[in-house]
């Protein structure tokens, strides 16, 4: 049930995610009349994005790069209107290594990136379209990455409280209630036997 849940709500806050992020960025490079700095950004991503999501699996080298890229762009161009939504797709890519890492270092390396990005991404852009789902990305990190629930329920709590109302946040309010007990228990609790 627990993972049902879960992984319901990852799937829509994912498409919801990805239909945000989503963009041809030919087209938006002509009309928004990039530079070449933008441009490679973008085609980075574009690259490292194409290979997850139609070969099904993570490029790490390349999800590197744009990370690396992405962080460093953001930072020395915080006012480019391009900066926060590459610094927010650096942190969905360290999530996307963190999930796929061959070992528990690289597993927790690239889970405290992508933490770090989003705080980064609070922090540099707190108005910034994404800074509330950043609560949620540090949520799930914590949660389906690390398997730290305390952390999670923090992080899904503070979504919660800024975001009431939202289908994210009642889909959550259910979900916490399940946080850190075992498939035995949930069944219990609801009555199943």
């Amino acid at each position: 049930m627990r993972n049902r849940l879960h992984i319901a709500i990852l799937l829509f806050a994912g498409l919801s995610l990805f239909a945000a992020c989503r963009h041809d960025g030919t087209q938006q490079n002509k009309k928004k009349g990039f530079g070449s700095k933008q441009r490679d950004l973008i085609a980075l991503y574009d690259m490292a994005d194409s290979v997850y999501h139609f070969k099904g699996r993570a490029d790490t080298a390349l999800f590197e790069r744009f990370i690396r890229k992405a962080v460093d762009f953001a930072q020395n161009y915080p006012k480019d209107e391009l900066a926060p939504d590459m610094l927010y797709r650096a942190g969905v890519g360290s999530m996307i290594l963190a999930k796929s890492a061959p070992d528990r270092d690289h597993t927790a390396q690239y889970a405290k990136q992508a933490i770090e990005i989003f705080n980064t991404y609070q922090s540099l852009f707190p108005d910034g379209e994404k800074a509330e789902f950043c609560y949620y990305q540090r949520g799930i990190i914590y949660d389906d990455i690390l398997g730290d629930t305390r952390s999670a329920e923090s992080e899904y709590r503070d979504y919660i409280n800024r975001n009431p109302g939202d289908s994210i946040s009642i889909q959550l309010e259910q979900y916490i209630k399940f946080l850190g007990k075992t498939e035995e228990e949930i069944a219990k609790e609801m009555g199943i036997e």
